[in-house]
Protein backbone atom coordinates (compact mmCIF):
# COMPACT_ATOMS: atom_id res chain seq x y z
CA UNK A 1 0.00 0.00 0.00
CA UNK A 2 2.87 2.21 0.86
CA UNK A 3 4.43 1.50 -2.66
CA UNK A 4 1.47 2.63 -4.47
CA UNK A 5 0.71 5.83 -1.96
CA UNK A 6 4.25 6.90 -2.76
CA UNK A 7 4.18 6.00 -6.60
CA UNK A 8 0.59 8.34 -6.55
CA UNK A 9 2.92 11.03 -4.81
CA UNK A 10 6.03 10.94 -7.11
CA UNK A 11 3.29 10.92 -10.24
CA UNK A 12 1.52 14.03 -8.92
CA UNK A 13 4.99 15.39 -8.19
CA UNK A 14 6.14 14.75 -11.78
CA UNK A 15 3.17 16.56 -12.99
CA UNK A 16 3.24 19.56 -10.87
CA UNK A 17 6.86 19.66 -11.72
CA UNK A 18 6.44 19.46 -15.47
CA UNK A 19 4.15 22.20 -15.71
CA UNK A 20 6.40 24.26 -13.27
CA UNK A 21 9.21 23.52 -15.66
CA UNK A 22 7.38 24.38 -18.36
CA UNK A 23 6.65 27.67 -16.55
CA UNK A 24 10.52 27.98 -15.84
CA UNK A 25 11.88 27.27 -19.05
CA UNK A 26 8.71 28.89 -21.61
CA UNK A 27 8.43 32.29 -19.32
CA UNK A 28 12.30 33.30 -19.98
CA UNK A 29 12.40 32.22 -23.55
CA UNK A 30 9.16 34.78 -24.11
CA UNK A 31 10.50 37.95 -21.88
CA UNK A 32 13.91 37.25 -23.44
CA UNK A 33 13.49 36.57 -27.03
CA UNK A 34 9.94 38.55 -27.37
CA UNK A 35 10.18 41.30 -24.69
CA UNK A 36 14.64 41.92 -24.88
CA UNK A 37 14.43 41.25 -21.17
CA UNK A 38 18.08 40.47 -20.01
CA UNK A 39 18.42 36.22 -20.00
CA UNK A 40 19.36 36.57 -16.03
CA UNK A 41 16.35 39.23 -15.25
CA UNK A 42 14.02 36.72 -17.37
CA UNK A 43 14.92 33.74 -15.45
CA UNK A 44 14.50 35.35 -12.28
CA UNK A 45 11.25 36.87 -12.84
CA UNK A 46 10.25 33.19 -14.28
CA UNK A 47 11.80 31.58 -10.90
CA UNK A 48 9.53 33.96 -8.53
CA UNK A 49 6.22 32.29 -10.81
CA UNK A 50 7.25 28.85 -10.27
CA UNK A 51 7.69 29.66 -6.52
CA UNK A 52 4.63 30.61 -6.55
CA UNK A 53 2.76 27.89 -8.30
CA UNK A 54 5.33 25.31 -6.76
CA UNK A 55 3.90 26.00 -3.15
CA UNK A 56 0.26 25.42 -4.25
CA UNK A 57 0.40 22.89 -6.55
CA UNK A 58 2.60 20.95 -4.10
CA UNK A 59 1.00 21.60 -0.40
CA UNK A 60 -2.15 19.86 -1.64
CA UNK A 61 -1.87 18.48 -4.67
CA UNK A 62 1.28 16.74 -4.24
CA UNK A 63 1.88 16.03 -0.45
CA UNK A 64 -2.26 16.77 0.51
CA UNK A 65 -0.49 18.75 3.66
CA UNK A 66 -2.88 18.93 6.67
CA UNK A 67 -0.91 21.49 8.69
CA UNK A 68 -1.44 25.26 8.20
CA UNK A 69 -0.73 27.07 5.36
CA UNK A 70 1.62 29.73 7.22
CA UNK A 71 4.10 26.96 8.86
CA UNK A 72 3.56 25.26 5.48
CA UNK A 73 4.93 28.42 3.99
CA UNK A 74 8.06 29.16 5.95
CA UNK A 75 9.39 25.80 5.58
CA UNK A 76 8.51 25.49 1.75
CA UNK A 77 9.88 29.37 1.50
CA UNK A 78 13.59 28.07 3.17
CA UNK A 79 13.92 24.84 1.07
CA UNK A 80 12.72 26.47 -1.99
CA UNK A 81 14.56 29.66 -1.83
CA UNK A 82 17.50 27.13 -1.47
CA UNK A 83 16.30 25.47 -4.81
CA UNK A 84 16.21 28.65 -6.29
CA UNK A 85 19.78 30.05 -5.30
CA UNK A 86 21.32 27.14 -6.58
CA UNK A 87 19.55 26.88 -9.54
CA UNK A 88 20.15 30.58 -10.71
CA UNK A 89 23.66 30.21 -9.48
CA UNK A 90 24.20 26.57 -11.33
CA UNK A 91 22.60 28.42 -14.75
CA UNK A 92 24.90 31.39 -14.43
CA UNK A 93 27.74 29.05 -13.98
CA UNK A 94 27.35 26.82 -16.84
CA UNK A 95 26.31 29.96 -19.13
CA UNK A 96 29.99 31.65 -17.73
CA UNK A 97 32.04 28.16 -18.17
CA UNK A 98 30.56 26.27 -20.83
CA UNK A 99 29.89 26.62 -24.46
CA UNK A 100 26.18 25.57 -23.72
CA UNK A 101 23.36 27.89 -25.15
CA UNK A 102 20.83 29.80 -23.19
CA UNK A 103 18.06 26.87 -23.36
CA UNK A 104 20.10 24.03 -22.92
CA UNK A 105 21.59 25.61 -19.78
CA UNK A 106 18.63 25.88 -18.28
CA UNK A 107 17.15 22.67 -18.89
CA UNK A 108 19.90 21.02 -17.53
CA UNK A 109 20.12 23.01 -14.29
CA UNK A 110 16.32 22.23 -13.93
CA UNK A 111 16.26 18.27 -14.55
CA UNK A 112 19.72 18.27 -12.23
CA UNK A 113 17.51 20.12 -9.39
CA UNK A 114 14.18 18.09 -10.15
CA UNK A 115 16.22 15.23 -9.10
CA UNK A 116 15.96 15.77 -5.34
CA UNK A 117 13.28 17.77 -4.87
CA UNK A 118 11.06 15.07 -4.19
CA UNK A 119 12.49 14.21 -1.28
CA UNK A 120 13.12 17.61 -0.17
CA UNK A 121 9.81 18.83 -0.23
CA UNK A 122 8.05 15.60 0.95
CA UNK A 123 10.35 16.22 4.73
CA UNK A 124 8.90 20.18 3.79
CA UNK A 125 5.58 19.28 3.76
CA UNK A 126 6.21 16.45 6.96
CA UNK A 127 4.77 13.65 5.09
CA UNK A 128 4.96 10.54 7.45
CA UNK A 129 5.50 6.93 5.36
CA UNK A 130 2.12 6.46 7.11
CA UNK A 131 0.30 8.88 5.61
CA UNK A 132 -1.29 8.56 2.68
CA UNK A 133 -0.08 11.15 0.02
Amino acid sequence: MFEKLKANAIFRFLLSSGISAGITYALPMVLHYAFGISERTAVGIAFACAYLFNFMSLRKLVFNSDSGWKSDLIRYAVVNGAFRVGEYYAFIAIREWTPLPYPVALFVVLLLSTAVKFFAYRATFNRPAGRSA
